[in-house]
Formats: C-alpha cells, structure tokens, sequence
C-alpha cells in the first residue's frame, strides 16, 4: 500500500494487535446440528486463484467447479491475476504515455511497490486506466457456457478495484492520489455501467478495498468522521451507478504476499463505514450491497476473543454479511469465529469465505481452505 492513506496524516507508528484467545476444542463445537429441510449457507469465492490456475477463465472455473463439492456459491469468479492489481499496476500503468516512474518495485512487499507521477504537460485519461473488466467478463462468460452448457449456469463475479485504491497504489501518496482520483472514478464507473449493460444480473459485481479499512487505522479516531463521510461519498457514488446491480463489497486488510498490512484490534471502524454507507446508500434510494467482513487476515487465524465482536451488535440490521473467517490451518479458531459472528449479529450470516482471495496460496492451501468453507457451511444452514 502506499505510504500514507487518507485524510490520516501519516500511518500509525504501531500496528494494533488482535486479541487472540485460544478456545479448548469442546468450547469450539459452535455450529449448532442444521434444521431439517434447511439448506447450507452459501460459500462466498472472494476470487483469485495460484498460477496456472488463474491464467485463462475456463480453467480457475473448473477448478473452483471441480474442489467445491456439494457447497452452494454465490457466484463464480475468473479472477485473471493472483496479486489483484499487481499486473495491471507493474505493466499497464508502466506503459501509459502520461505517466512517468518515480519508484520501481517487484511488489513483493508494502514497502516494494512501483508508484507513478504524471509526465508534465500532460493529463491521465479516464480511457487510460486499462482495466479492462468487460473484455475479461467476455472471456469469462464464454468459458461458463462451455462449462455449463445443460444447466442454469450460476453467475459470474467481476472484480471490481475501488477507484480510491487505485489511486492510491499507482500515485504512493495522498496529494497526488487525491488529484487523480476523479480520473480514476470515471474510469471505475464506466466499467461498472457497461458490465451491467451487458449482462445484467447474469452478472455479481465484487467492489474490492483495503484501502478502506487501512485509512481508518492510519488516521487517528478524532479525524474518523469526516474520513468516513469522504470514504462514504467515493464508494457510495460507484455502487450507485450500478443501482440494481447484485453486489459485493469486500473489505479487507491487504494480502500482498498472504500478509496483511495490519492485524486489525476490533471490528469498530468497518461497521461504523457500513453503517454510514448504508446512511448514503438509502439517501439515494440505492439498496446496500452484501458486505464481506474480514475477520482472518493473511495467514493469521481469525480473532476468538468476544471482546473483538463486539461492534457488530451496533450494525445496522437488514445489512446482509459474509463472514470472513475461513482460515484453511486453524478450522477451530474459524468455527469459534463464526459462532462469535452469528452472536453478536443475533442472526445468520448471509455466507462465509476466506478473508481475501486464493491467489496468494499454493494451490493446495486454496484446495484445503475451499474444503473447510464447505464444511462449515453444511454446519450452519438457513431457511
């Protein structure tokens, strides 16, 4: 991630560390024995998947196909690149005519990452971004009719790179991330509009953000309202252009190199964030997406301490949540964490997932974590 975040002033000297308490195997028995004639909870695919699998759309498809067992999907994604933005920043972004390196990198950290800055004289362009979503959901869609041609295919899932993340990663810095993020919301919006155009509820759009979560826990908690209401305004403007799009907004932590940029405390600023997109979303009579909450992060077990859950009880009720707790090496700590989810929700989870894509895996700890997501899911059933 870039260097500063935000209306944060500089990142925090010290990552906060969650709690985490270690249940007894008896303790963690949390799923209760399903209900006759109920169905087990969708399994949410966040997305990528290890080389080769991610290389062409038909084969992460059959994977995810072939390693989901009896699990219900949300929807199936054809992610192309197994870092999220990593191709697009180190090869599209370093061929745009507008744009001048300042850093290299070989983003195999936070710290080694190429940015940019604008060549003077001249301006990026919204057609400059390159992200080229409706040229992959072609690809991907012509592969799931081939994959699919006797049955109600399910649908596709497109991820979407939030236009402030963007930002953020190519320009390194807040001022110059802050100039160009006009550029980069026009270009994120008319990707959005032309897939729904396309394909319409055929297709599941996957807005995608760390930076989110990230500029809350660089910026200190007085200067958390008004982060919120920027934050709110910039996300709230993308879901809006797509109003009856089927969406899901993915929180997260980061992921470069299954390591998050930091291990969050608690679960309080992405519920305040919900709770105040919600507030925007409904001031335009937009429905509020699916939110998918990290709980796990990088290869870190999810949090088992109650005291961590607490903030959910303040989410707005009606906003629909994909527990993200599937952590492949800890299956304990991620069913304590699940019950602990359901708690303080004082209802059902609308799925579970991993806490960020497979792409950052080997291709068996994907295979594992898939698996474990199935189980759980079984375990927990709705209506």
């Amino acid at each position: 991630m870039p260097r500063e975040t935000a209306s944060a002033p500089a990142p925090a000297t010290a990552s906060a560390t969650a709690p985490t308490t270690t249940a007894s195997a008896s303790a963690t028995t949390a799923a209760s024995a399903p209900e006759r004639g109920s169905r087990p909870l969708p399994v949410h695919l966040v997305g990528s998947l290890p080389h080769p699998l991610c290389d062409d759309p038909a084969t992460s498809m059959r994977w995810f196909l072939d390693h989901r067992g009896d699990a219900r999907l949300t929807a199936l994604p054809s992610d192309r690149d197994p870092r999220w933005i990593i191709e697009w920043l180190t090869h599209h972004m370093s061929a745009v005519p507008a744009l001048e390196q300042v850093r290299g990198g070989e983003s195999r950290g936070y710290d080694d990452m190429p940015f940019y800055r604008v060549r003077p004289g001249h301006r990026l362009r919204p057609e400059d971004i390159g992200l080229a979503r409706l040229a992959q959901a072609e690809a991907a869609f012509a592969a799931l009719d081939r994959l699919c041609p006797a049955e109600a295919p399910p649908r596709v899932q497109v991820g979407i790179p939030n236009a402030l993340d963007l930002a953020f990663f190519t320009f390194g810095s807040v001022e110059a991330a802050r100039e160009w993020l006009p550029t980069m919301q026009e270009a994120v919006l008319a990707e959005v509009t032309g897939l729904v155009a396309r394909w319409g509820d055929r297709v599941q759009l996957q807005l995608e953000t760390p930076a989110v979560l990230v500029s809350y826990h660089c910026a200190p908690p007085p200067v958390w309202p008004t982060l919120t209401a920027e934050l709110t305004a910039q996300v709230g403007e993308v879901i809006a252009a797509a109003p009856d799009a089927r969406w899901v907004l993915h929180l997260c932590y980061g992921d470069l190199e299954h390591v998050p940029v930091f291990t969050p405390a608690d679960l309080h600023p992405p519920v305040r964030f919900v709770n105040a997109l919600a507030d925007v979303l409904a001031e335009r009579g937009v429905a509020m997406p699916t939110v998918h909450l990290p709980v796990a992060s990088g290869g870190h077990p999810p949090c088992t301490d109650p005291a961590f859950f607490d903030a959910l009880r303040h989410l707005r009720r009606g906003v629909d949540v994909i527990a993200g707790v599937v952590a492949e090496n800890h299956p304990v700590e991620t069913r304590r964490a699940l019950r602990l989810v359901v708690d303080a929700l004082v209802g059902p989870v609308a799925g579970v997932a991993a806490a960020c894509g497979y792409g950052r895996r080997t291709e068996r700890a994907a295979a594992a974590n898939l698996a474990l997501a199935a189980e759980v899911a079984r375990e927990w059933c709705v209506g």
